[in-house]
């Protein structure tokens, strides 16, 4: 069975409930986040059967247009994350001559929790592959779904938590536009 939209904690609660995930999940090494992301593209593969009728099309259609991209984008973060993730330092070129003796870095952080207001066409892999990058790089997620895209969206998270990921990193919201306005409030 999969778990309700989370209609009865308010926006306000569930966003506490995954920022304290996050904190933890962020503290994870980036190899057992991976680990989950892998567990996912596998589940993916095991469940498509079940995933096809949430995304409201037939199996054929979903397996190419949602299940697979979407497998890929794991597969994709699987072997490049570590690289993409990685801080780097910034060349000296291009720079004025004042700004000669500085040295400047990119340093990839997480932002905390991430809301995705998902629209209603390809209700799996448009969120999904969202959801799947927040949480490679240390984030929590409130997922909004689109009108009709409940049912995917309580499937996407199933699999995330099947896949060893904290019930409270991945929240599904009500697609209703309002929970959207509060969500964005926060």
């Amino acid at each position: 069975m999969m778990p309700p939209v989370e209609t009865a904690a308010p926006v306000e609660l569930t966003f506490a409930k995954a920022r304290e995930a996050q904190k933890q999940w962020a503290a994870t090494p980036l190899r057992q986040r991976l680990v989950c992301i892998s567990r996912v593209r596998r589940l993916l593969a095991e469940r498509c059967t079940s995933l096809a009728p949430t995304a409201g099309a037939r199996l054929s259609e979903t397996l190419i247009a949602q299940i697979l991209p979407l497998a890929d984008a794991c597969r994709f973060l699987e072997r490049n994350a570590t690289r993409v993730l990685a801080s780097r330092a910034l060349g000296r070129r291009g720079r004025p001559l004042w700004l000669g003796g500085v040295h400047s870095q990119i340093v990839r952080e997480p932002f905390g929790v991430v809301l995705i207001i998902a629209p209603a066409n390809y209700p799996l892999f448009l969120p999904g592959v969202q959801t799947v990058q927040a949480l490679v790089a240390g984030n929590a997620v409130l997922l909004k779904p689109g009108m009709g895209g409940e049912a995917a969206a309580r499937a996407l998270r199933q699999i995330f938590r099947a896949a060893g990921v904290d019930e409270s990193l991945v929240a599904v919201l009500p697609s209703d536009a309002a929970v959207a306005r509060e969500a964005l409030g926060l």
